[in-house]
């Protein structure tokens, strides 16, 4: 027996939740964008979908190690978001090589509720890797809504963001305040540079009086070097328990015996020996 495609099984989901004129509207719409393939024809579908189609929460069955219906469920998709990523993924499928630089475009043009919904939902499209340049761009947005789209709870960036793209991804996040324990793979992506980085945007927030985020010393344990060191001092000299905290998570992260001599005698050692704590419990 074939697998399901992508589009398949979303289909089977989408159309379990459409009203029958809702179905029929849709598969007329997807005749005319997909035979033959029209790019104009993808992008009124894309927006014409909002109108015709409710916004209302789809219930996603609950299948255990089920990768495709576990993140549709824990992102909470709704009905008009389902549909249009039914849309693409079917496109995708049927013709990806005159689809991609469509659906690129068809990005540039979106409006929020069209970005968000392509950025959160990118992992399960068919071909997502050819679009992490449309990712990437997409971290230049100050809306906040656009920017936890790819940046928060979902696993693009660490899969397919090089370097310079996920160290720009993590501070940009810092610098927006956003929730840095939602972004994924900040320990499997961690690195010297972004340890500097990091460094030396606490240093700039600190010469200005400026709190630092104690979650954003996550990544930097394996790359403490002479510089770190005298910032993991400052932390775990400091009045605040949650920069304490993240000065001791960050150097048991080292293997540097310097770095480990640090916590030696302090108190967070007798503290973390009863009751262990990590990053998720420095949350304020």
């Amino acid at each position: 027996m074939n697998t399901p495609s992508v589009s398949q099984r979303l289909k089977k989901l989408l159309y379990d939740h459409l009203e029958p004129h809702q179905a029929s509207w849709l598969d007329g719409r997807l005749e005319v964008s997909l035979e033959p393939p029209s790019g104009r024809d993808l992008f009124l579908t894309y927006t014409l979908i909002g109108r015709k189609l409710p916004d209302r929460q789809v219930a996603v069955p609950g299948v255990p190690e089920d990768r495709l219906w576990d993140y549709l469920g824990r992102h909470g998709i709704r009905l008009d978001q389902l549909a249009r990523i039914y849309l693409l993924s079917k496109a995708l499928e049927r013709d990806p090589y005159y689809f991609i630089p469509k659906v690129s475009t068809l990005v540039q043009v979106a409006d929020t509720g069209e970005l968000i919904t392509f950025l959160r939902f990118l992992p399960v499209l068919p071909h997502s890797e050819e679009f992490a340049a449309t990712a990437v761009d997409a971290l230049r947005t100050n809306i906040a809504p656009v920017f936890d789209a790819i940046a928060l709870e979902n696993p693009y960036p660490e899969t397919l963001f090089d370097q310079a793209q996920w160290n720009q991804m993590y501070l940009k996040a810092a610098f927006m305040q956003r929730d840095l324990l939602r972004i994924i793979g900040v320990e499997h992506r961690g690195n010297a540079r972004l340890a500097r980085i990091i460094s030396d945007y606490a240093h700039e927030r600190w010469a200005a009086s400026r709190p630092v985020d104690p979650l954003i010393w996550r990544p930097v344990g394996p790359f403490i070097d002479d510089a770190l060191l005298a910032d993991m001092k400052r932390l775990l000299e400091s009045a605040d328990q949650r920069e304490q905290r993240a000065g001791f998570l960050s150097c048991r992260a080292s293997e540097d015996p310097r770095v480990t001599a640090l916590l030696s005698g302090h108190a967070l050692q007798a503290t973390y020996a009863s009751k262990p704590f990590n990053w998720e419990d420095l949350t304020p």
